[in-house]
């Protein structure tokens, strides 16, 4: 299948979803993220779901890393739209953020994070393949962003659905995930 179609389908398929099945989803989707044996986290690179778009809530994961690892620091993306480019940023507790073109909260201040400094990343998707491969919403940001981090860098996508059949047309552009988390299985890739 190619990405174009797939993220038709999907996205179609996730806003079918009725708020019971999103919360019973998202409970059993935190339960596999809690089996992930990790290495030490400094540095999450997270995002604000889009509520409208039935995304999964990554904010129930992050509050589990925080638990886990209280000195964790969380980035937030921060896109640059002329340039298709995209940076993390800390943010204060008290820090504002704002929407931007495509209607995703992102902080409007805060201290720049390094590529190389960030430890695991949350990224958003429609869909994956069996081979680690996601479908987001076509613009690159995420893949450019990930092919200037370290390369153990840990890259965790959360998805409603299971696994596609391998997309067809992949380049050398786009980043596997690490792993994914899906209602009823952890995939590691």
């Amino acid at each position: 299948m190619l990405k174009v179609n797939t993220r038709h389908e999907y996205l179609n398929k996730r806003l079918q979803l009725s708020h019971d099945e999103l919360q019973d989803k998202t409970v059993l989707m935190a339960y596999q993220f809690s089996l992930l044996n990790l290495p030490v986290i400094y540095f999450l690179f997270s995002y604000y779901p889009l509520l409208s778009r039935n995304e999964f809530d990554v904010s129930v994961c992050e509050q589990a890393m925080k638990q886990k690892i209280p000195d964790i620091k969380v980035a937030w993306p921060k896109t640059d739209i002329d340039m298709s480019s995209m940076e993390a940023y800390l943010v204060d507790q008290d820090g504002l953020f704002a929407k931007n073109k495509f209607n995703i909260l992102e902080p409007l201040t805060g201290t720049l994070v390094k590529p190389e400094q960030i430890d695991m990343v949350f990224v958003p998707l429609l869909a994956f393949d069996r081979n680690g491969y996601r479908v987001g919403y076509g613009k690159g940001f995420y893949d450019r962003y990930l092919s200037r981090c370290r390369e153990d860098i840990v890259k965790v996508g959360f998805s409603f659905f299971e696994a596609t059949d391998p997309l067809e047309d992949i380049n050398e552009f786009d980043v596997p995930l690490s792993f994914c988390i899906t209602p009823t299985r952890l995939y590691e890739f």
